[in-house]
């Protein structure tokens, strides 16, 4: 089971290595809040940016992106745009550009960084250890950035943050007996790989060598994570209520999760 594991996260991690695609916006539309491209079929939730190429040397992104829908008859993929703030700077000015037909669409951005989230250090060390076409980013890092935050239960944006400061492009869960492919940006469920890697006593929030994560005094984020399935588990169901493969994984796990099926909306789904 473990080589057939191994072997899938291979195809994977090599389909995702050259992912990163470069596109051209067709048209705008929702009053700049969407907007469409010509290309091949793009999972939802794969996030990016849109840049705007002002010369052949100048340029600056001035939106994000998250595919939003495929549409196979047309070829048509919608993504939704939102204002970009990786780079923010308080202290300069910004520019107010607007996305419109013709500016560069970026997706998949760093999809060949990633940081795993494993319960304990014999399973983070089998997973990378093998797996050579991830550049692993420590999750020591991680840690480090959650303590500044004051998050030891890390938020979607502190995520979201990290993966922006680290260059990184996905995520990756080991949850019960499977590991979930997330993106950094979006927190989509992109892939959920069963692998069989047992775990008895979860290291929280996760495994790491640095020994204690400082904590705010009060607020979203400050608490102690108690069950590391729960609130990974938790976490990435509420950032995709729509997603068809994590309910069926949840509907596999034991009933004390099976709770977290009633946070779903399929309406619609196949």
């Amino acid at each position: 089971m473990i080589r057939l594991f191994l072997f899938i996260l291979l195809t994977l991690f090599s389909l995702l290595d050259a992912a990163e695609l470069h596109l051209s916006l067709d048209s705008i539309s929702d009053n700049g809040k969407r907007a469409s491209v010509s290309t091949a079929r793009v999972e939802p939730g794969v996030s990016g940016f849109v840049v705007r190429h002002f010369t052949p040397e100048h340029s600056a992104i001035i939106a994000n992106a998250v595919a939003e829908n495929y549409d196979s008859t047309s070829h048509t993929l919608t993504v939704n745009l939102s204002e970009y703030t990786g780079l923010r700077q308080n202290s300069l000015p910004k520019g107010n550009w607007k996305p419109r037909a013709g500016d560069e669409l970026i997706l998949a951005f760093a999809y060949s960084r990633g940081t795993l989230i494993a319960p304990t250090r014999q399973i983070y060390r089998q997973i990378t250890d093998q797996v050579k076409t991830v550049d692993w980013m420590h999750p020591d890092t991680l840690a480090t950035y959650l303590s500044f935050r004051g998050h030891p239960s890390p938020l979607k944006e502190d995520l979201a943050g990290f993966c922006t400061v680290a260059t990184t492009g996905l995520l990756f869960f080991y949850i019960g007996d499977a590991l979930v492919t997330a993106d950094c940006q979006s927190l989509s469920v992109l892939q959920i790989s069963k692998a069989g890697l047992a775990y008895d006593h979860p290291q929280v929030p996760f495994y790491t060598r640095v020994e204690e994560i400082d904590a705010n005094w009060f607020g979203e984020g400050s608490d102690p994570i108690e069950d590391y399935d729960a609130y990974y588990l938790g976490l990435l169901v509420e950032n995709n209520p729509r997603s068809k493969k994590l309910y069926d994984f949840v509907q596999s796990l034991p009933s004390a999760n099976r709770e977290l099926l009633h946070e779903f909306d399929l309406k619609g789904q196949p």
